[in-house]
């Protein structure tokens, strides 16, 4: 019985070393969209449903909804309203129509959301959106619908796989405001194309992401940030200690029928009036709308 005794707490004492060893992440072998998610994902229009065509006339304007809700309880970003209010401007100022809200039931009807050509989530957060309408989102993509994400959609309800998803990432973390330099990935993609090779974004939060939108072999990625340009280091706030040599930081794909656009730039005052990142957002919603080629390499 002591040997038995001795035994066991012999084993404990290894359990608990073992537990309290860190766990680290293994980076996988790319998967699909659909291994990952269950749903339809490329980089061609192979999952891509053209019902809301407008493409084929120009008898109204572009329309766009700018949705920028913030769960009770969490506080917004400090640029949320400024930001609504640059790119309606920007918007307008290239004639589109421009819807914008802050009423998470405005998400609520799939008849509400068809008429847009782009459904934008500017610096949205958490729980943001109800069940019923992330129905309805996901109704609006199902359909063609075109997506865009800025920043903080990234940081927005965790609890949806369908949206992460979408999203083809989510926010885990990140480290202190600072500039960084951008590695444009793909030439020809209307909202990289004007960035020139080694581009700064000053001021500016540089997500680390979990999962990696570079794991999905469905996924197009369009701009990364040089970490080795980046003087306050890679290590974010909740100890992620950073994504490699470089973090994605721009990319697209069709996604269960739809159009999907995602950048993580977007969190200080003087981004937005920063031109190179006005034509980054410009660019992808036009070629989410299908204004302008989608997702090119």
């Amino acid at each position: 019985m002591t040997k038995l005794i001795a035994r066991l707490a012999g084993a404990a004492t290894v359990l608990t070393a073992l537990t309290a060893m860190p766990v680290l992440a293994q980076q996988p072998e790319q998967y699909t969209t659909f291994e990952k998610y269950g749903f339809c994902g490329s980089i061609d229009d192979s999952c891509y449903n053209a019902w809301y065509d407008r493409t084929s006339g120009d008898e109204e304007p572009w329309k766009v909804f700018i949705f920028s809700h913030v769960a009770t309880g969490v506080n917004p970003h400090d640029n949320r309203d400024a930001g609504v209010e640059a790119l309606t401007e920007l918007l307008e100022g290239q004639g589109y129509e421009v819807t914008t809200s802050q009423d998470p039931a405005d998400l609520e009807s799939g008849f509400g959301l068809r008429p847009y050509d782009a459904i934008v989530f500017f610096n949205t957060g958490r729980d943001a959106v109800t069940s019923l309408g992330m129905m309805a989102l996901r109704i609006y993509v199902e359909g063609g619908g075109g997506f865009v994400g800025i920043h903080n959609a990234f940081g927005t309800n965790f609890n949806s796989t369908w949206f992460e998803g979408l999203l083809g990432a989510q926010l885990y973390d990140h480290g202190p405001r600072q500039a960084g330099a951008v590695i444009v990935e793909s030439e020809n993609d209307v909202s990289v194309a004007h960035l020139a090779e080694g581009t700064q974004f000053s001021d500016e939060e540089f997500y680390n992401l979990n999962p990696d939108p570079r794991w999905l072999s469905d996924v197009r990625i369009l701009l990364s940030v040089d970490n080795a340009t980046r003087e306050q280091g890679l290590a974010g706030y909740y100890g992620n200690p950073g994504m490699g040599d470089t973090n994605p930081v721009s990319w697209c794909h069709y996604y269960d029928g739809g159009r999907a656009w995602l950048t993580t730039l977007g969190h200080s005052f003087e981004i937005l009036e920063d031109e190179n990142w006005r034509q980054h957002v410009l660019g992808g919603i036009d070629s989410v709308m299908g204004k302008e080629p989608f997702c090119q390499d």
